[in-house]
């Protein structure tokens, strides 16, 4: 039985893309390119208001049909509500992750519950939707989910440590479950931004990215096969050289030096 505070589902039989983290940054940007594509949209975020605005924003710019879920991915009961919802609305053709926390600092100063919530955001809610998610698309033996990593997660990041490995674990699993996918029809892709201008990363850096350079980047990699990508030729000449050539030792010496200023 669907809850009362759960929003209706949508009528459309339209392609349908349902995004987290759709309020701002990439994910915002997921939102528009996916409107702009004519596919309906169920936008996922915290602050209703603010999906509310953006909704109204697309439906009326392209035609399209918008639907807010406003849900707290760190609350199980929101996750299992949201996995529902995937398996009940009339079709899901692409589900984009890309609500994530990013606390930085020394572990040793971290708070327990800040933590807590990373962990549950980042992974175990991408873990459970991408599930949800994956079973209904196999039924149909169509489909595509796009997981946002980060460039963080191609090496161990002092400073960054939690948020890092949460990362190197959405990679991970992602690669793994596009091959566990590929002979269903279902195509899953990990993107791995690197610095880009987000609320969550605010201040100017040379070489900053954008988010529709991501989402462009994630949009061209679905014609190609690979489980992964990075966004940005310097952060993936950094990621390989990190991942494959840098001994491990050395780049955590480096990356120690690079991100001291966030202890």
């Amino acid at each position: 039985m669907r809850s009362e505070e759960e929003p209706p589902l949508p009528t459309s039989t339209r392609q349908r893309a349902v995004i987290t983290g759709a309020s701002s940054g990439i994910g915002r940007e997921f939102a528009r390119r996916y409107a702009r594509e004519g596919f309906d949209v169920v936008l996922v975020a915290r602050s209703e208001p603010t999906l509310r605005a953006l909704t109204s924003e697309l439906a009326d710019r392209y035609g399209i049909e918008a639907t807010v879920y406003a849900a707290d991915l760190s609350d199980a009961a929101a996750v299992a509500g949201l996995a529902t919802f995937i398996g009940e609305i009339p079709r899901i053709d692409h589900l984009v992750n890309c609500a994530g926390l990013a606390p930085e600092g020394d572990l040793s100063r971290s708070n327990d519950q800040g933590l807590r919530t990373m962990i549950d955001v980042n992974i175990t809610a991408l873990t459970l939707l991408t599930r949800a998610a994956a079973v209904r698309m196999r039924a149909v033996r169509s489909g595509t989910i796009i997981n946002v990593a980060s460039g963080a997660g191609y090496q161990p990041t002092p400073y960054l440590a939690a948020y890092g490995a949460s990362k190197s674990y959405v990679r991970m699993f992602t690669e793994a479950v596009h091959e566990e996918n590929r002979r269903h029809g279902i195509r899953i892709l990990a993107v791995s931004p690197g610095d880009t201008e987000t609320p969550m990363n605010p201040g100017a850096t040379k070489g900053k990215r954008q988010p529709e350079q991501v989402v462009d980047t994630a949009w061209r990699a679905l014609a190609g096969s690979a489980p992964s990508v990075v966004d940005g030729r310097s952060n993936r000449a950094v990621a390989i050289a990190s991942s494959r050539f840098i001994p491990r030792r050395a780049g955590l010496r480096i990356a120690e030096k690079m991100f001291r200023h966030k202890a």
